[in-house]
């Protein structure tokens, strides 16, 4: 007995000891948590304990930024071989010490958490398709078959009234196993349960509200409007064949039972599923809910959180499962879950990285060109009901890209990029249609996918773009009283590039590559364009997806179902 308690004493000091060198390391920062990093889908990580420009160029303190490692996700020879966005979770604790945990899913539908300090699989989980339509095998461009959107964990659309902890990385916490004060240490099966903004309680909220006007008529409450579900009478919420009910005892917070909403590891399966995976051992937190029709193609997974709750939203895109493109939104604190749903007739929405949240909770999406009345449009819809609330249609504009929610003069303001171009409206006044339009860059037909946006030292606001031959930039300055645009730098000659994301000042962004010119990961100078570090050969495979970065890494996923790291060793 006495060697137990010496045994435990010499954990609880070396977990002790590790928080206080992770501490000194530097490891840590904002989290990336849903695709292009936050609710406005800026795609910029503000600060970064390692990554710089100076960091990038010399070596410092933490050495030099290079390669890490790459792990292979999928290994059958028949499988696809497409990964997910990786997420990020930072610093949790369990009987294994520190753990920084990217979660990244395969095409396949399994989903993989990887340490990425070490770059090994910590656990995995398969989603059994479960849906009453046969699932979909044969992949398209437009309609690729499996699982498509990343997994998201709680984020925090706006900064909390109640002075709580934000989640994306905005002040929430970073998952450290210390515990807040006066509340003891954090546990394996109690990590990272409250995180990200989610609501304190949901007792006394129970399935009240009104019923959503786009929920089908007949359907049980919370059923997906035009699902097999919703004609059949199914109740959402079911526990699909093979799913695993429940996470490991005390999954919840402090112990208790797990509350939708907090902190997990958050994916829909292609049957349309949604899942709270427990980020310590992948176990389903909840039993898992109807969400969206089977066989979508789905983007944009977030789990949006406030003080009032945590919602649920995606969209559905290219009609794919012969469904209508929409947005989705279920609301995780009403029991019953219910789901509503805005439709946009034969419109396509537009983007990689699905609908974007204003500070209010407004929800916003973009479409492309078309014959559709709803074409060419972006659109401003009320949280949680969907319900349109205004929207601006731009002749011409064929949008290509997910909005982006910025700030300008303390109000939000949207970007969005399409025809070879972007647009600026005012979010408080949408209909009036564009406030400033960029010059023509690239080619109209390519897809630009997404934006990252931040403001420099100097608080000028930045745009950055793919285009079909690199990065294109602008700076988005008054003139007259009115916003406008002028060019900024555009980068060296970047094959079909990735869409770029921003941290602590240097850009990140890589081409696609080919079978025989493999990707290649590129640094720039985000204020000058100047290029700090390439990958080189590390990367022998083409790249397909999204970048994603935090915590001095930046995560590259090859199109073979390789994830690659680059950034700084961490001391093992």
């Amino acid at each position: 007995m006495n060697r137990k308690i010496v045994a435990g004493s010499a954990l609880a000091f070396a977990c002790a000891s590790g928080a206080g060198i992770l501490h000194a390391q530097g490891r840590g920062g904002t989290e990336w948590t849903t695709s292009a990093y936050d609710a406005q889908r800026t795609a910029w990580v503000k600060t970064d304990p390692r990554i710089s420009v100076q960091t990038m160029t010399k070596p410092g303190e933490f050495g030099t930024f290079k390669f890490l490692w790459k792990l292979k996700l999928e290994h059958d020879p028949k499988a696809a071989t497409a990964l997910t966005q990786a997420v990020l979770l930072d610093r949790i604790i369990g009987f294994r010490g520190f753990k920084s945990i990217a979660f990244v899913g395969t095409q396949s539908e399994t989903i993989h958490a990887v340490d990425y300090d070490l770059g090994t699989t910590l656990w995995k989980y398969h989603i059994n398709y479960s849906a009453s339509p046969p699932p979909v095998t044969i992949s398209t461009a437009e309609c690729p078959a499996g699982l498509t959107a990343a997994v998201s964990r709680p984020t925090a659309y706006a900064p909390s009234i109640a002075g709580g902890r934000g989640g994306g990385g905005r002040g929430g916490r970073s998952g450290g196993g210390v515990g807040e004060p006066g509340k003891g240490a954090t546990t394996l099966a109690t990590a990272g349960q409250t995180r990200g903004g989610a609501p304190a309680a949901v007792g006394g909220r129970g399935a009240t509200g009104p019923v959503s006007p786009q929920r089908t008529e007949g359907a049980q409450a919370g059923t997906v409007p035009g699902s097999a579900a919703a004609a059949a009478g199914n109740h959402p919420g079911g526990l699909p064949g093979g799913a695993r009910q429940g996470g490991a005892p005390g999954a919840g917070s402090g112990g208790g039972p797990f509350r939708p909403g907090q902190d997990a590891a958050y994916v829909v399966g292609s049957d349309g599923y949604l899942h709270a995976l427990n980020v310590q051992n992948g176990w389903d937190n909840m039993t898992p809910a109807l969400f969206l029709p089977a066989n979508t193609r789905v983007t944009g997974l977030i789990i949006a959180t406030s003080d009032e709750g945590a919602v649920a939203y995606a969209a559905t895109t290219h009609k794919c499962g012969s469904q209508p493109d929409a947005v989705w939104a279920m609301d995780l604190v009403k029991a019953d879950k219910s789901v509503a749903a805005f439709k946009v007739g034969e419109a396509t929405i537009a983007g990689s990285a699905g609908p974007s949240i204003g500070r209010d909770g407004t929800v916003y999406i973009a479409t492309t060109a078309g014959n559709d009345a709803h074409s060419s449009s972006t659109f401003a819809l009320e949280g949680k009901t969907l319900k349109q609330k205004a929207a601006a249609q731009v002749a011409g504009a064929s949008f290509n890209s997910s909005p982006v929610v910025i700030t300008w003069k303390d109000k939000d303001a949207l970007l969005v990029a399409g025809g070879g171009k972007i647009y600026a409206f005012d979010a408080s006044n949408l209909s009036g249609g564009p406030v400033a339009t960029s010059a023509a860059f690239g080619t109209p037909e390519f897809e630009t996918g997404s934006l990252a946006s931040w403001t420099d030292s100097g608080n000028v606001r930045w745009i950055a773009a793919a285009a079909a031959n690199g990065i294109v930039t602008f700076k988005l300055v008054e003139q007259d009283g009115k916003p406008a645009f002028q060019q900024g730098w555009t980068s060296a000659p970047i094959a079909s590039p990735l869409a770029p994301l921003v941290i602590n000042g240097v850009l990140f962004t890589a081409s696609s590559g080919t079978r025989l010119a493999p990707g290649v990961l590129y640094g720039l100078d985000a204020s000058t364009g100047k290029q700090l570090w390439t990958s080189g050969r590390a990367i022998t495979t083409s790249i397909k997806g999204s970048l994603s970065a935090g915590a001095g890494t930046v995560f590259v996923p090859g199109s073979d179902s390789t994830l690659y790291a680059f950034g700084f060793e961490i001391e093992k």
